[in-house]
């Protein structure tokens, strides 16, 4: 899409809002972002002109889902224009959330999202596209995502995207290696949710598994059982840095 269509983009984690909007950005789309569903209602509130679509995460704290969705309807009850109300999750099994129009299943690619766009502006029926189904033997980038991700960008702004990804896997890393240490299961708990998003985006699939078996688990009461999977979520970071280097050589 070139045509600068605007977007306003709904997430409560920082990372995800920012891949997003750089491969939305790159696809022409003028996006602004708001963290909360509150922060995205008093965004609406200080404009004339609100955004063509808008695309929310359906889990965060605070206003989301259905209920954020009717109160977004109500602020702009009375613009001329009204804009599509996009949900977004990386839950698979899921129907059409009331009060919108659309529903994206993580990953996704801006060549999907312009897909349900063109569809729900010619007036066809709420798009909701299937997951994409899960590898037979779990690599470390899913080929089918990257794939997908390959033709909706250029190279060099692929190989930005995956290393911003992995700076940002490495940093939770750590800071879940603080949390060991320091006991805190919640922080532990909030860092692997968060790199399970991040990682899903980019359809990492391997570091996605560790990270959601380390958020549904938790702190394992052991200390020496804590390292494991630290030491694995490492091993996988340098396993999927060998494989962009084969894929997307780092320009010389």
């Amino acid at each position: 899409m070139r045509d600068g269509r605007s977007l306003l983009l709904i997430d409560d984690d920082e990372t995800t809002r920012d891949l997003l909007s750089l491969m939305l950005g790159s696809e022409g789309w003028d996006v602004g972002t708001a963290a909360s569903g509150d922060e995205a209602l008093r965004n609406l509130s200080d404009t004339n002109a609100p955004p063509d679509v808008i695309l929310s995460d359906l889990h965060m704290p605070g206003l989301c889902g259905s209920p954020m969705a009717t109160a977004v309807r109500n602020s702009l009850s009375r613009q001329a224009s009204q804009p599509l109300l996009i949900a977004m999750t990386a839950t698979d099994r899921i129907g059409l959330p009331a009060g919108f129009d659309a529903l994206l299943i993580k990953p996704f690619t801006p060549n999907d999202l312009r897909e349900c766009c063109d569809a729900l502006w010619k007036g066809k029926a709420p798009f909701v596209p299937k997951s994409v189904e899960a590898e037979p033997a779990e690599p470390s980038i899913a080929p089918a995502i990257f794939d997908r991700m390959k033709v909706a960008m250029p190279v060099a702004q692929l190989r930005n995207l995956y290393d911003f990804a992995l700076s940002d896997a490495e940093s939770r890393i750590i800071r879940m290696s603080a949390a060991t240490a320091n006991g805190d299961d919640a922080a532990y708990r909030r860092e692997a949710h968060a790199l399970k998003g991040s990682c899903g985006m980019v359809g990492a699939a391997r570091l996605r598994t560790l990270a959601a078996k380390a958020e549904d688990e938790g702190l394992p009461a052991s200390t020496v059982i804590q390292l494991n999977p630290l030491l694995d979520f490492h091993a996988e970071l340098t396993a999927i840095r060998h494989m962009l280097e084969s894929l997307l050589p780092s320009a010389s």
